[in-house]
């Protein structure tokens, strides 16, 4: 490893530690009342407030803009320039394709207007709800599934009571209560799903991997494995209930198990799918059979599990979602159970446009992952194909023509 590429590992490491130990041990030290900071530390129980959290994230923030001054201006700036040129890009979207910009508006107006003619039924809410009945007063009444009265951390407690009151309680409903029940519940989904992710993934890549350089384990694991791929996963539900519980170890292995039969036949297609020519050219050399597999088909492999990664993903919140409908007292899956327990179609949407938004970000964010670990693979330009190398085959007589692409 380079030394620009230790240092960058340190200082990531570093800032983990930060915001671990160093920001919170610095909180802890200050003095109750200090300028707007108000809280209170007794009997190992820290009392959170809004300006406690603040404070935080102003230490955070102060890591790396003391260690890395100029990334941090530079990268200010890119934000700003960003931020500015979205109006124009977006204008220029709409005039390159009016028809994506107007279809969503047929649809949003055809809502609106689904809700003034359907009959009103004999429900407490309406079956077709109309877009100011869902982001007003259903949104509203979701504080009530802020209930979190604290977290023990062993270590220390933290009491979340005084950011907002708690309506299950008998607290009025907040603007504040929505917000930190949201996001309470879409933080507890999100670390299930990743949990799951990672051990799905890492099991999914290591068996695509093994099985096509082991051919006893190809053999006797194939047919097994297969079978378990048919199993329906809702059916897997229920049984992973009876026999973990309603558990993170339950719901990691459901999820895990959903990415594996995936990941699996991913790989395995993707090792398959390595171009001939790159294991001739490396045995040709003189590699070994272990150095050609896992130096050259391998590395080979990986541009072929993008869309295998991104299926993957997409699958998760959609496992996360129905296990935790099914039996979680938590999570955006349990949201969207009381909506349904109270046939709040109203709540469905918010949720159901919660979970969209969330699915989009993780898949940006994969895609822009996996983006940078295939960054050596030759990109293929659309400038123009020159056909001069093939144009004898053709019978032109080797004269260079060149087409613009699309």
């Amino acid at each position: 490893m380079n030394q620009p590429a230790l240092l960058r590992v340190l200082y990531w490491i570093g800032w983990l530690i930060w915001i671990v130990l160093g920001a919170p041990w610095l909180l802890l030290q200050l003095p109750e009342g200090l300028f707007f900071v108000t809280w209170t530390f007794s009997e190992g129980w820290v009392t959170v407030t809004w300006s406690i959290i603040v404070c935080w994230l102003i230490l955070i923030i102060a890591w790396p803009v003391v260690f890395r001054p100029v990334q941090v201006k530079d990268r200010l700036v890119k934000m700003g320039r960003g931020i500015a040129a979205g109006p124009p890009m977006l204008w220029a979207g709409m005039r390159r394709s009016p028809l994506f910009f107007v279809s969503w508006g047929v649809l949003l107006g055809a809502w609106q207007l689904g809700s003034y003619l359907a009959p009103p039924g004999a429900l407490e809410h309406p079956l077709v709800p109309g877009w100011d009945y869902v982001f007003g007063d259903t949104f509203f009444r979701m504080s009530g599934d802020w209930a979190v009265r604290g977290f023990d951390l062993e270590f220390v407690g933290l009491d979340m009571a005084s950011l907002a009151p708690l309506p299950i309680y008998g607290g009025e409903a907040t603007w504040p209560a929505v917000f930190l029940a949201i996001a309470f519940h879409s933080g507890v989904t999100l670390f299930r799903l990743l949990c799951g992710m990672a051990v799905g993934m890492s099991l999914g890549l290591l068996t695509g991997l093994a099985i096509p350089y082991w051919p006893w384990l190809r053999q006797s694991a194939w047919a097994p494995m297969n079978f378990l791929r048919m199993i329906p996963l809702l059916a897997a539900i229920p049984w992973l209930q009876f026999a973990v519980g309603s558990t993170l170890t339950g719901i990691t292995l459901y999820i895990a198990f959903g990415v594996w039969t995936t990941m699996v036949v991913a790989t395995m297609n993707s090792v398959a799918n390595v171009p001939d020519r790159y294991i001739e050219s490396a045995r040709t050399l003189g590699a070994s059979r272990p150095r050609t597999y896992f130096k050259v088909i391998v590395p080979g492999s990986i541009p072929e599990l993008r869309t295998a990664m991104l299926l993957s993903m997409g699958g998760s919140w959609s496992l996360a979602i129905a296990a935790e409908f099914l039996g979680f007292p938590t999570g955006l899956g349990y949201m969207a159970n009381v909506a349904v327990q109270e046939t709040n179609t109203a709540r469905l949407v918010i949720v159901g446009f919660i979970v969209a938004f969330y699915s989009l970000a993780t898949f940006y964010l994969l895609n822009e992952g996996f983006k940078k670990t295939v960054s050596w693979m030759p990109q293929r330009t659309t400038r123009g194909t020159d056909i001069s190398k093939v144009a004898g085959a053709a019978g032109t007589g080797g004269r260079a023509e060149t087409f613009e692409a699309g």
